[in-house]
């Protein structure tokens, strides 16, 4: 059958992303906070989410180019899921700082495995029609949304050292779920393409990668620290809970519509649009995060910094590695812009929040998203 004549399988991959995200729901708004329950300092906490981010650089490209070769990115993701959920279990009887960063070492080594992974084999049922990928992907947000309201609400009355549970939970789900997807393996790219480090420098491509890298960057002290921004600001767990929920709903929304941003602006612009709205989003929550409903607003922004943001990636990256490179392109993608701008955001957070700067954690973050704008204009390709 053609390649553009799959059929796709819709709820077994949106499944898939539902689990994933609700598993997302339980780390980014409360592993901070389950940390600092554990006794964990604010330096600490950056470290482990750096050394987290740290590996994220490098497995995703030992997985995407396993998965290149071997063409079995399903079973290399289902391989995933398993240690995941078997290396994460021992969470529940570790206290010490040293078992704490083997287990997210660990953890994070066979998760680097698993969404590079299944980007590929959802644009390889997809093939040309990738505006549609935003249809599949919103499951996750509404999946992260969930989970975040009902732990936000859950959290008032339980202690957050519950977490790992639920989060054990999550991994089994998606493990199931990996199962019930077969994959597209036998759809071949056939066409030539240059050497990967070839297609790394040329200039349209490391300028997408950089804006992608600053952007992620900037969501270090968000992804890390909000929450106990938030906290410091005098807001309660499920008011936190709600404010990370209202940005990811803002996000669902966006999803549904994004592809006719698309058609009536092209991708170079809603890339560009992303960039300038995160710059103005961090700069405002640095300075009037005790304005409730400014702060609202400004989490209505992360339709643009993350749900655009992410669409128009997965747009470049599907358009600029193809053939034998499209699971190396995913996941060096992955590993250079979520792994490495994502490490280094938190770890530079971290140092910053531990000198009691929160403010300025939040300007760093503006301008890094200031300074990819600016690159994205110059040199990024529409």
């Amino acid at each position: 059958m053609p390649p553009n004549m799959i059929k796709v399988p819709y709820w077994r991959l949106s499944s898939f992303y539902f689990f994933y995200f609700a598993l997302l729901g339980c780390i980014v708004p409360y592993w901070a906070l389950f940390l600092s329950e554990r006794g964990y300092s604010a330096l600490e906490i950056g470290e482990l989410m750096g050394l987290f981010g740290l590996v994220r650089m490098i497995a995703p490209n030992v997985w995407g180019a396993l998965g290149d070769c071997s063409g079995k990115r399903m079973s290399l993701l289902r391989l995933g899921c398993g240690v995941c959920f078997v290396i994460f279990s021992n969470i529940l009887w570790v206290d010490s700082f040293f078992y704490m960063a083997c287990i997210m070492v660990g953890y994070g080594f066979f998760w680097a495995a698993v969404l590079p992974q299944f980007e590929v084999v959802t644009l390889n049922y997809l093939n040309e029609r990738t505006d549609d990928y935003s249809k599949i992907r919103i499951w996750g947000s509404i999946g992260f949304v969930v989970v975040v309201l009902l732990l936000g609400w859950l959290f008032d009355y339980i202690s957050v050292r519950y977490l790992p549970a639920f989060m054990l939970a999550m991994l089994l789900a998606i493990f199931v779920c990996s199962l019930c997807v077969r994959g597209v393996d036998e759809v071949k790219h056939s066409e030539a393409s240059a050497g990967f480090l070839a297609l790394i420098w040329r200039p349209e491509v490391l300028a997408f990668l950089c804006a992608a890298f600053l952007i992620q960057f900037s969501h270090g002290a968000y992804y890390t620290f909000f929450s106990l921004f938030l906290e410091e600001q005098g807001y309660s767990k499920a008011m936190i809970g709600f404010l990370w929920a209202l940005g990811v709903m803002a996000e669902v929304v966006v999803f549904l519509l994004v592809h006719r941003l698309f058609k009536r602006f092209g991708y170079k612009p809603v890339l560009v649009a992303s960039l300038l709205l995160a710059a103005l989003r961090w700069y405002f929550t640095a300075h009037f995060a005790d304005v409730l409903w400014l702060l609202m607003l400004l989490q209505l922004t992360h339709a643009a910094t993350f749900g655009t943001m992410h669409a128009v990636s997965m747009h470049y990256v599907h358009t600029l590695f193809k053939g034998r490179h499209q699971g190396q392109g995913q996941a060096f993608f992955s590993s250079f812009t979520y792994g490495a701008g994502g490490a280094l955001g938190t770890y530079v957070s971290g140092l910053v929040w531990q000198q009691d700067l929160g403010v300025t954690m939040f300007e760093l973050a503006g301008l890094s998203a200031l300074l990819g704008m600016v690159i994205a204009v110059i040199w990024v390709k529409r």
